[in-house]
């Protein structure tokens, strides 16, 4: 059973997600918490949200993908046996998505952006929805600058907490927009 106060946070930041327009579509993207041996993360198909107790799937961290979870479960579990890493956000964030399609990666435009990120880091992979090749590249990437965005997929943020996920998922983001609107005034 998945303790109260990780689910509230779950709950809490997958509705933060979800209002503001950092996932695409009601049941896309993942989020995800490592406690130990044990992963807690959000279930196949659930809305991200108005997440419910039975939306969160809890797996020993030693199994592949267990039935029912995030069918990007790989990289999670990826991120955490390879990182300090114990919170993981996956999301479809739109601006992040539009520039990583140029290749390369991404030097934010603003101030506050570059504050953050001297440039965001693009992970081109042939296979990029929970892929080996994903799983395998991802851990080292994300262990130097706590975020990648997978070209043509979306943003993965990794941190010690929810909330630090969370943000880094708000800056990628919105360093991302601001770059996309700059060169179209």
């Amino acid at each position: 059973m998945i303790p109260p106060e990780i689910f509230g946070k779950m709950e809490r930041i997958g509705r933060m997600l979800e209002s503001r327009g950092l996932i695409l579509s009601a049941r896309s993207g993942n989020i995800s918490v490592r406690v130990g041996d044990t992963v807690y993360i959000k279930r196949s198909g659930a809305m991200m949200g108005y997440l419910k107790e039975g939306d969160i799937i809890e797996a020993d961290i030693r199994e592949k993908t267990p039935e029912g979870a995030s069918v990007e479960y790989k990289v999670h579990r990826a991120i955490y046996l390879n990182t300090d890493f114990t919170a993981v956000i996956h999301t479809h964030t739109p601006y992040a998505i539009i520039e990583s399609m140029e290749g390369g990666d991404m030097v934010p435009v603003d101030a506050e952006g570059r504050y953050y990120f001297e440039s965001i880091p693009v992970l081109d992979v042939k296979e990029a929805i929970s892929s080996d090749e994903v799983a395998e590249k991802i851990p080292e990437i994300i262990r130097k600058y706590g975020v990648v965005v997978v070209k043509g997929h979306g943003t993965f943020a990794a941190a010690t907490n929810l909330e630090d996920a969370f943000s880094r998922i708000t800056e990628v983001e919105s360093a991302c927009m601001l770059r996309y609107l700059s060169r179209r005034r």
